[in-house]
């Protein structure tokens, strides 16, 4: 076999790659993946998959094309035509955003809630007869832009776009690029048995140790970095009160861990399945160029580092698509696009469709809040109100307050529709259930616990007082009950009221919309290098409850705060006293508890002995 690049470095194989990579110089991507196939080291095969890849995203055009090289052109020239989206006109605003885009030039597009982000998109694309590619994280807006754009725009999730440049070794079978390990899996291939005792007080079962290393990996494959470092080793649960010494100890466990896993993942012939993150990260690390003449970005504010580290390095025409506003997955290690990306051109929609003056004002005073100077303008031909109302939805800030309004409504004699699978909502309760039986369980939360009594303790803590309120819910009801209530989730299309999150009701829109009363949280600072720290938890907060507000197109009902008589207004949240420590509240256990036989009359709680005052059907079934 001919070696032409036998003599030279890992160093200058990179430089190789990157060059004919942005070239696409298939001859000589080839020649590397010759080079490094035979050499041994970490660097060599590392450098093989991202040469695979990138040999791969060359020979798999999206349009059946040669890809434009990589040469930074000054603007695109879009040929021009006078196709739009059905009858409508687009508005000033709207027409802003085409003249900027057909400028040729990157371009941000930041629309606030019911601005019209669609049907500017749809403009955009019907304007031009050149090749686009739109990515969007959500299947389920994927696939209704398809309906909606021309067949000039391929329309793609950012997993799906990654897919396809996915080298074939990987698709030999679907268990290895798509499969999942459990926790308890992993453990067993990594031979874990004994438990880890880190230190005195912390200790991590077989499983445990399993799922910090899992983490970890997941960590890194949402990030932008090459490397697996202590940076993506997560904190959770017990590590929380955890020292520097054992957490030190803990990072390099799972660092040198996660390294050896990744590596297993990314050979063709391990067992080990890749997974959607890790063939995604994958795409990011061989530097693809994607074969389009445009790019949109859809919903920018909350982008994978991957993708945003990829959109970077492309020769095509940029679009970033989003509001800066409505960022709230940050948590899980998403970039807001919208603030981190420089563009030739800034445009905005600012006026709602979804809703009128009344509503649009709620959501303007937490936009200033939040530094924003311009504010949302509501439809003068929509009335709205903020108040009271007969809800078609609910909408907390935590799981805890999702499950206290499903017992509100089953109450009520109401039938509830819970958004999502509930698969989050089940694997809080089976945690729990498992840590009373004790067995260990991967629910972040409860990361390190052997058993419920050590969360129940953790509660009173400073650390764990987020768990407060869903150790006081369990407590007080147990979760054979909260389960049971979930099971009573009927369809939407049969359900008399919706209940969600308010991530969850990201993109939807309900009639009349009521809140529950656990948003805005807040703390205060506790020490001055803390300050910075909880300024930015105040503003996903505010960004968090500006979602909420805005899912509302004829009513919002805000609670009232305690006293005041006020709800809780952006205004008025610096001066919200930090939110009163709960965790001392936390209430026993109680007895336990049967799934209630269907039959007709009233049930009667097991431990209720005295006759009380009429009640509805779920504190009859329930007692409390």
């Amino acid at each position: 076999m001919r070696r032409p690049f036998s003599s030279l470095s890992i160093d200058q194989l990179e430089a190789i790659l990157d060059t004919a990579t942005a070239s696409g110089d298939t001859k000589a991507i080839k020649a590397v993946v010759g080079e490094v196939g035979v050499r041994t080291t970490a660097r060599a095969g590392r450098l093989l998959v991202r040469a695979k890849s990138a040999l791969d995203v060359r020979q798999a055009d999206l349009f059946d094309r040669s890809p434009q090289t990589s040469k930074k052109r000054p603007t695109m020239v879009h040929k021009k035509v006078a196709a739009k989206p059905g009858d409508r006109k687009p508005t000033p605003e709207q027409q802003q955003a085409i003249d900027a885009f057909l400028s040729g030039g990157s371009l941000r597009i930041n629309a606030y809630a019911g601005t019209g982000k669609t049907s500017t998109l749809q403009f955009l694309a019907h304007g031009t007869r050149s090749r686009g590619q739109y990515i969007a994280f959500n299947k389920a807006i994927v696939g209704d832009a398809r309906e909606k754009f021309p067949p000039t725009v391929d329309c793609s999730t950012t997993h799906s776009l990654a897919l396809k440049s996915l080298h074939s070794d990987y698709k030999k079978t679907k268990e290895k690029f798509a499969g999942k390990v459990s926790t308890k899996q992993l453990a067993e291939i990594l031979g874990f048995k004994k438990i880890w005792r880190i230190d005195r007080d912390h200790s991590l079962q077989a499983v445990s140790q399993a799922y910090l290393i899992q983490q970890t990996v997941r960590r890194f494959a949402h990030s932008g970095d090459e490397e697996i470092s202590a940076a993506h080793v997560p904190r959770h649960g017990s590590l929380l009160t955890a020292s520097e010494d054992t957490l030190k100890a803990v990072n390099e466990f799972a660092c040198n861990n996660a390294k050896h896993v990744w590596q297993r993942m990314c050979d063709p012939k391990d067992a080990i399945p890749l997974g959607f993150d890790g063939f995604l990260k994958l795409w990011g690390l061989s530097k693809p160029q994607i074969a389009a003449d445009y790019i949109l970005l859809d919903e920018a504010q909350d982008t994978n580092p991957v993708v945003l580290d990829v959109l970077r390095r492309q020769s095509a025409q940029l679009v970033y698509v989003g509001d800066r506003y409505q960022q709230i997955y940050e948590w899980r290690g998403a970039v807001n696009a919208m603030e981190a990306i420089e563009t030739d051109a800034t445009v905005s929609l600012t006026r709602s469709f979804r809703f009128g003056p009344e509503i649009a004002g709620e959501a303007s005073c937490i936009l200033r809040r939040l530094g924003e100077s311009v504010p949302l303008t509501g439809n003068p031909a929509m009335r709205s109100r903020v108040g009271s109302c007969n809800p078609n939805a609910i909408l907390a800030r935590t799981n805890t307050n999702v499950m206290t309004a499903l017992i509100q409504c089953l109450d009520e004699g109401r039938k509830p529709h819970l958004v999502g699978d509930n698969k989050d909502l089940k694997e809080l309760l089976w945690g729990v259930r498992d840590l009373k039986e004790g067995r260990p369980t991967d629910v972040a939360d409860f990361f390190g616990f052997t058993n419920w009594e050590s969360v129940v303790d953790f509660a009173k803590t400073t650390e764990g007082e987020h768990l407060t309120m869903f150790v006081n819910l369990v407590q007080s009801k147990g979760e054979k009950r909260l389960l049971w209530a979930i099971n009573q989730s009927v369809s939407e299309e049969e359900a008399e009221i919706v209940i969600s999150t308010a991530h969850k009701a990201k993109g939807r829109e309900w009639k009349n919309v009521r809140l529950m009363d656990d948003f805005l949280k807040t703390r205060e600072a506790r020490t001055p290098a803390d300050k910075a720290q909880k300024e930015r938890e105040d503003a996903a907060e505010l960004r968090l409850f500006y979602v909420a507000v805005t899912r509302a197109k004829e009513a919002i009902e805000i609670p009232i705060m305690g006293g005041k008589g006020e709800p809780p207004r952006a205004s008025a949240f610096s001066s919200r006293p930090a939110a009163p420590a709960l965790a001392k509240t936390v209430v026993a256990q109680p007895v336990d508890w049967q799934e209630p036989v269907k039959q007709s009359g009233q049930v009667q709680s097991p431990h209720i002995k005295q006759k009380r005052a009429k009640r509805g059907f779920f504190s009859r079934l329930f007692g409390g």
